[in-house]
């Protein structure tokens, strides 16, 4: 099969589309955020004037197979700059799980003792009094690296620091609550005295960031929440409070102090960006289009990824299949399926594949709707993640999955333990295809990984979250797997081969705006792409599978 864009590319084309810098990987976000936290962003961005009602999408309009979408206010969700640099404000609770919200005149206080925290990091502190918080009373606290407080469980981890995470999680208070890393500078301390327990993030850099932002949050007796910031670097971030596992939330104005009361969760989400209310976008495709694709397959105009700093993800909206690791969801009816729709894949602009297939990419994401989760009973009889590398959502550097899209490497065993990595990204591979219901587990051949892997040639760190590279030699130690041990961990596929489907449609869409026209360059280009894939994704199968992207 002929060579199919390589990996590595994907940093050119991120960087060309002016969202990194050299030497910086775009990571795909698949895995990071689910269903229902863009669904709860979406309900976030609809309140608080984000964006507006949708619109009829009167304007739309289907051509060369893709649905062109106009934004009119209802698609793309507006700024919301960081308003509260040296601000302090005090939430203080009421009856019934109401707190009304002030600005007060309040410095900075004392640090504290640091509590080491890593990147990602939480700790959990005891409290020298009593703390009401809804309703119910703490005696500790778990602190986190990334500004935010939470009470019953920790809430550590890289995953989107997103409106669903913060509804759905455990209680939760949040001054700044964003992806902070205390292992690259500064400090996050506690001061504990019988009047306020005081917590404090000191000069904190932001994750991949060269900046440093200081604030802290205070806990008094009596359930008061003081929020106080200093000099503040960072600008992307949610700050509010959450009862926990919380289904409604009020959007506040905190430099204002609006409203002054609120009953349950209240938040503001701040951002220096415009980004895609994806939702929005695929309710509005079907008011317009029949219920007959099980992906749809979102680019922009231009850059609009409400994930910063990610390069492209995939969603499972649907998930009925057993065996492959993913829970059951069924949240197509709030995406405006009758029940159909299965995934949704957003790609951001498409300018940067105008001149490429980028199938290496769309191909990673659409087949991101199976892959990859699975894992395997070890020798000792415990389940092992040791095939799964970046996110436990791709396949490891170090295991031979003969060149998969969905990373991983094609690996030599060169003999005397040592082994060279010497392709990748070529399609998917046959343990690939078992996740997608193309074969059966007899079909998969026992395949290996490299276990302690060391010696690197090139002299550099290689790890499982590593993007795929040709070249790589190291030593280790040959791990053989069966598909036997994959079924002792996951349990058979249900629906299997032979029932599974082996063809699927998708509907391409592209989202403009009137600062980014669908011009006819981008509607061609993702046009072409859309075609391609029809060919690109028989071949990777091998002929097992196809995919139809026309419009109806």
């Amino acid at each position: 099969m002929r060579r199919l864009w390589a990996l590595s590319a994907a940093l050119a084309l991120y960087t060309a589309a002016g969202r990194g810098s050299p030497g910086v990987r775009p990571d795909c976000a698949t895995g990071t955020v689910d269903s229902r936290d863009l669904l709860a962003l979406h309900q976030y961005w609809r309140q608080a004037g984000g964006v507006r009602a949708a619109s009829s999408g009167a304007g739309d309009l289907d051509r060369d197979g893709v649905a062109v979408l106009e934004d009119a206010g209802d698609l793309v969700a507006q700024r919301n700059p960081f308003d509260l640099d040296g601000a302090a404000l005090r939430f203080s609770p009421r009856a019934a799980g109401t707190y009304e919200i002030a600005r007060l005149t309040l410095p900075l206080d004392a640090p504290g003792t640091s509590l080491g925290l890593g990147s990602d990091d939480a700790k959990v502190v005891d409290l020298p009094f009593d703390f009401p918080f809804y309703g119910l009373h703490y005696r500790r606290v778990f602190v986190h690296a990334d500004g935010n407080l939470t009470f019953e469980a920790a809430d550590p981890g890289p995953s989107d620091r997103g409106m669903g995470r913060f509804l759905s999680g455990p209680p939760r208070i949040a001054p700044f609550f964003a992806d902070l890393d205390p292992s690259r500078g500064g400090i996050v301390a506690a001061r504990l005295g019988p009047d306020r327990a005081v917590f404090s993030w000191s000069a904190v850099p932001g994750g991949a960031q060269i900046n440093r932002n200081s604030f802290q949050v205070a806990l008094l007796p009596g359930g008061d929440i003081d929020f106080v910031y200093g000099e503040m670097q960072s600008r992307e971030a949610i700050a509010g409070l959450s009862p926990g596992a919380a289904v409604t939330l009020t959007s506040v104005d905190l430099a204002a102090a609006s409203p002054s009361s609120v009953s349950g969760a209240a938040a503001e989400r701040f951002s220096e960006t415009e980004r895609l209310d994806l939702a929005s976008t695929v309710r509005r495709f079907y008011g317009s289009h029949p219920d007959l694709f099980e992906q749809v397959v979102v680019y922009t105009s231009r850059p609009l990824n409400p994930l910063a700093g990610t390069l492209a993800f995939e969603i499972n909206v649907q998930n009925h299949v057993q065996g492959i690791g993913l829970d059951q969801v069924d949240d197509s009816a709030a995406w405006g399926s009758g029940g159909r729709l299965e995934s949704v894949v957003f790609m951001d602009s498409v300018d940067p594949y105008l001149d490429v297939d980028g199938f290496e990419i769309l191909g990673h994401e659409v087949a991101h709707r199976w892959l990859a989760h699975f894992r395997f009973k070890d020798a000792s009889g415990a389940s092992s993640g040791a095939l799964l590398g970046r996110g436990n959502v791709h396949w490891s550097f170090f295991l031979d999955t003969d060149a998969s899209v969905m990373e991983g490497n094609d690996i030599a065993d060169l003999g005397g333990g040592r082994f060279e990595t010497v392709d990748f990204t070529r399609g998917y591979s046959p343990l690939d295809q078992y996740a997608m219901g193309l074969r059966g587990p007899e079909e998969v051949r026992p395949f290996f990984y490299v276990e302690g892997a060391d010696d690197f040639r090139p002299n550099r760190t290689y790890k499982v979250s590593t993007a795929p590279e040709a070249g790589v030699s190291f030593t280790g130690v040959r791990r053989p797997v069966r598909m036997e041990d994959v079924l002792a961990a996951m349990g058979p596929r249900v629906p299997d081969a032979a029932h599974a489907p082996r063809s699927s449609r998708l509907a391409f869409i592209l989202v403009s705006d009137a600062s980014a026209p669908a011009t006819p360059t981008r509607v061609a280009g993702v046009a072409r792409i859309r075609t391609r894939l029809e060919d690109l994704f028989r071949a990777a199968t091998g002929g097992r599978a196809t995919v139809q992207t026309s419009l109806p």
